[in-house]
């Protein structure tokens, strides 16, 4: 017959009770330790009896070992004679003496138990603080370390390179680094910040007195590439890298790469080609929008990597990332179109010519308002410097790079709350069906295009649009344009879905849009600078010799140098060059 439920509830009340008692738990582990030295259940019942028969108070309280016991704990013990069952029991003195003797004689078993057998070993375990303690390392935010003789193997390569180029003098000169670097183990265009950080720049030469120390504690804190180019360009006790740590980098490219060497006739327009590589590398590697390259940026990057390509590929405009020359002329004569007063900066009224009017006024508005710029102001005038021109035209023509993704984000977002909400979608669009009526093209209403944006972008929340959304979205070039670039906006509406899918005869991967942006415009820009060259008149009977068709496929390969840029009044360039507000004197702003 089963317990009442209620009766059986009450005696598990009252066997946690006595199983939470002090004396029980006490009495069940020692019980539990004469069991595991062996002892049998009756010699541990008699010793145990034995041992608590001086003890007045004692009272059996485990019915497992105990046949006198009772079955079951008293339901209400007398107050005066023992405490409550919830609370522990008062240990008298000779209940503590017995306990510690047998603390005593437990501590002595177990020595004896311990004691290895002679001719045996007895393996020591190791404890958890011990493995704890013994955990190999997995983080090493400088590189993981290398072996000290490959430093040491380096260092002496080092010497030697300083005894064989260097000599009796003991010096090294900038353009004798190649050397140098190679024994460095780093690509050739870190030669121009080695010698730097060594303190070249300062007296002209490095010596192994200065050069020696500096790279020694760089690689010994510095164990990959990344951070020892971090530590080379940024300044002492710095983590990060700003504009300027990177011109003695491109300048040193501007210097020695075979495929500027047509640039050395213009040195006027070096500062203007470090400049644009500079802004680019920015626009890329600084994802944060600091104005300061992380290590953690720059490892994520290809700005090493291209580097590095730089030492084999000797047609400069192969390498379309950063310092491809074509992209710094169409980039630089886009701008020189817009500056009509060739101060080196634009205000709106400048940029909205961009184009011809195809960003809207409103977004020209949001640009200038800090947004994605810093500011500048020249009296009551907002203004754009050089190098955010270039982060505003590489956004605009490649609206699927991450960067450009942010970039008109933040242009959009008017109230700065992360979202993209309808009443901000609706101030932009209204601008653009304004154009379209004074254009005389039919019009989509705002519900039905804002239907069409979320059908296309399929946000979160169906309420507002966030970033992450936009960066998941494949068409965010027809977001974009559909809200403040009318003109892009009707070609996305009148192209063929299936002509890019049909015109994909690239050996290689496929460009991004910056680059067929960059080689059309280029193309058109050098047959523009073609047709306003005087054709020269030859005789009937004129052969150039073997030297003129050198000279003249070297030209072809080059394309031009950087001449008068392409512009209505064809304003003389020299007048710039003269001018004391000149783009070397406001370097700094930009």
């Amino acid at each position: 017959m089963s317990m009442n439920p209620v009766l059986k509830l009450k005696v598990d009340e009252l066997f946690l009770r006595w199983l939470s008692d002090a004396d029980t738990q006490l009495d069940l582990k020692e019980s539990l330790v004469r069991i595991a030295q062996g002892e049998h259940l009756s010699a541990l019942t008699s010793t145990t009896r034995s041992t608590n028969s001086g003890n007045k108070n004692y009272r059996p309280v485990s019915p497992l070992v105990r046949s006198h016991s009772p079955t079951t704990p008293p339901c209400s013990p007398p107050p005066t004679k023992s405490p409550s069952p919830r609370s522990p029991r008062k240990r008298t003195s000779a209940n503590i003496k017995t306990f510690q003797q047998q603390q005593q004689q437990q501590q002595q078993q177990q020595q004896q138990q311990q004691r290895p057998i002679k001719g045996t070993t007895k393996q020591k375990q190791p404890s958890r603080t011990q493995e704890s303690i013994n955990i190999p390392r997995f983080y090493f935010p400088y590189g993981k370390p290398v072996p000290q003789h490959e430093i040491d193997v380096m260092l002496q390569r080092v010497r030697d390179v300083f005894t064989e180029v260097a000599g009796n003098k003991g010096q090294v000169l900038k353009n004798q680094m190649d050397k140098l670097t190679k024994a460095c183990g780093c690509p050739m265009f870190w030669k121009a910040p080695l010698f730097k950080a060594a303190g070249g720049d300062s007296v002209g030469h490095v010596t192994v007195n200065s050069f020696l120390p500096m790279w020694e504690k760089i690689v010994k804190t510095c164990h990959d590439d990344a951070s020892r180019f971090l530590k080379m360009l940024a300044p002492a006790d710095t983590d990060y890298l700003v504009a300027e740590d990177f011109y003695c980098l491109v300048q040193d490219i501007v210097d020695t790469h075979t495929g500027l060497q047509f640039l050395q006739d213009s040195p006027e327009f070096h500062s203007r080609y470090i400049h644009t590589v500079i802004a680019r590398i920015f626009y890329t590697v600084n994802r944060s929008w600091s104005g300061r390259i992380t290590l953690n940026e720059l490892r994520r990057s290809n700005l090493l990597q291209t580097i590095q390509v730089l030492e084999d590929e000797d047609d400069i405009n192969q390498i379309t990332d950063f310092v491809s020359y074509e992209h710094f002329y169409v980039i630089y004569c886009k701008f020189w179109e817009l500056d009509t007063d060739h101060d080196l900066f634009i205000d709106k009224k400048d940029l909205t010519k961009h184009n011809d009017h195809a960003v809207s006024s409103r977004m020209i508005d949001r640009i200038f308002s800090g947004a994605v710029t810093r500011g500048r102001h020249h009296g009551d005038r907002e203004r754009m410097s050089y190098a955010e021109f270039v982060w505003f035209l590489m956004s605009e023509e490649d609206k699927r790079n991450p960067t450009s993704v942010e970039y008109w984000f933040r242009c959009m977002d008017i109230d700065g709350d992360g979202y993209l909400s309808m009443y901000e979608l609706e101030y932009f669009y209204e601008e653009q069906l304004q154009k379209m009526e004074n254009l005389g093209i039919e019009t989509l209403p705002f519900e039905d295009c804002l239907c069409q944006m979320l059908d296309m972008v399929k946000p979160v929340h169906k309420d507002k649009i966030t970033l992450t959304d936009l960066k998941n979205c494949e068409m965010t070039p027809i977001f974009f344009d559909t809200f403040f670039n009318l003109e892009k906006y009707l070609d996305h509406e009148q192209r063929d879905p299936f002509a890019s899918a049909r015109d994909h005869d690239y050996e290689g991967p496929e460009p991004s849009e910056w680059e067929k942006y960059a080689a059309e415009e280029y193309e058109l820009l050098v047959a523009e600078e073609g047709a306003n060259e005087p054709e020269l008149d030859y005789p009937d009977d004129f052969e150039p010799d073997d030297e003129d068709d050198e000279m003249a496929a070297v030209d072809s390969a080059q394309k031009l140098t950087l001449k008068d840029p392409p512009h209505k009044d064809k304003t003389n360039i020299n007048v710039l060059l003269n001018d004391k507000q000149g783009f070397d004197d406001t370097e700094n702003d930009c």
